[in-house]
């Protein structure tokens, strides 16, 4: 097995600060909602057995929880750590231009045209 080695000077180029996958966070949404709807039929079942301030109580949070599971359920989670640095291309040497003799051509008036015919 080969280890690598890390050399002095290398720049490590870091993907920790990447978004969690789609199916990760759609997964991590559902479970969300999932126990959200599981609090409002514990609050249905409480309103139906408990004495008369505590019912309207839970009465209460089980019509609007649906609507805060929805929007909890919605939010997307974003990465918390830092994005870190780009990464940035070395400089690379470039060709210089060599200064040199320009020779100008002036074109003919007009050019002679031979036909196959003539010699």
């Amino acid at each position: 097995m080969s280890k690598r080695r890390e050399r002095p000077g290398e720049t490590v180029i870091s993907v920790t600060s990447a978004q969690p996958g789609r199916s990760e966070d759609l997964d991590s949404r559902i479970i969300r909602y999932a126990a959200m709807m599981a609090l409002r039929v514990a609050c249905f079942v409480l309103a139906v057995f408990t004495p008369s301030p505590w019912r309207w109580l839970f009465v209460v949070g089980a019509v609007f929880l649906p609507y805060f599971a929805v929007v909890l359920a919605n939010v997307a989670k974003t990465a918390t750590q830092d994005g870190g640095t780009p990464y940035v291309a070395p400089e690379r040497p470039s060709l210089e231009a060599s200064p040199g003799p320009v020779i100008r051509v002036e074109p003919d008036e007009e050019p002679v045209r031979r036909t196959d015919t003539e010699k």
